[in-house]
């Protein structure tokens, strides 16, 4: 967290870290993170990162050349960190609405539980479905379903949210 303070660099931790939080947490060996900045700070930051004992995945940004910019793939050990940039409105809105939290002893920002499931169901895949389900069983009666719908209809993810509601 520090080279994120170093730089500036407002983030949100997403993925299956804040599923651990949210909802029911499954193994992982990668940390997610979007972080609020340019594509010249992204790159910027992955420096300041690397000072810090991280290693850039320069493989990695080779057979990914399309999202150059728009994501850094560090190693730490055996654990990758992802960093992601906003790609879309929503994304950017995740940043309003971040909630810190304590995990494993520190605080960090999360994405809030309604913009996590959306998020799951803007990529789609099955697991994901299933992260933004176990959200949904846990935290049902206290999510913002009304946030849930608006935001579904503008990134057109409505149908995959009324099905997870009709399970």
């Amino acid at each position: 967290m520090d080279g994120f303070r170093k730089r500036d660099a407002p983030y949100v931790l997403i993925g299956a870290w804040a599923l651990a939080v949210w909802g029911r947490p499954r193994a992982t060996l990668d940390v997610d993170f979007m972080v609020l900045v340019n594509e010249e700070e992204l790159e910027s930051l992955g420096s300041t990162l690397g000072q810090g004992g991280m290693k850039l995945d320069e493989t990695w940004l080779k057979y990914n050349p399309l999202l150059r910019g728009l994501q850094l793939r560090l190693q730490f050990r055996e654990v990758t960190i992802d960093l992601l940039r906003p790609r879309d409105v929503h994304d950017q809105h995740v940043f309003r609405r971040r909630q810190k939290k304590c995990l494993q002893g520190r605080y960090y920002w999360l994405i809030a539980p309604e913009d996590f499931i959306l998020q799951k169901l803007k990529v789609g895949r099955p697991r994901d479905f299933e992260d933004a389900l176990s959200v949904l069983e846990r935290l049902g009666k206290t999510l913002d379903k009304q946030y849930l719908r608006r935001w579904a209809g503008r990134i057109g993810v409505s149908g995959e949210l009324k099905y997870i509601f009709s399970l």
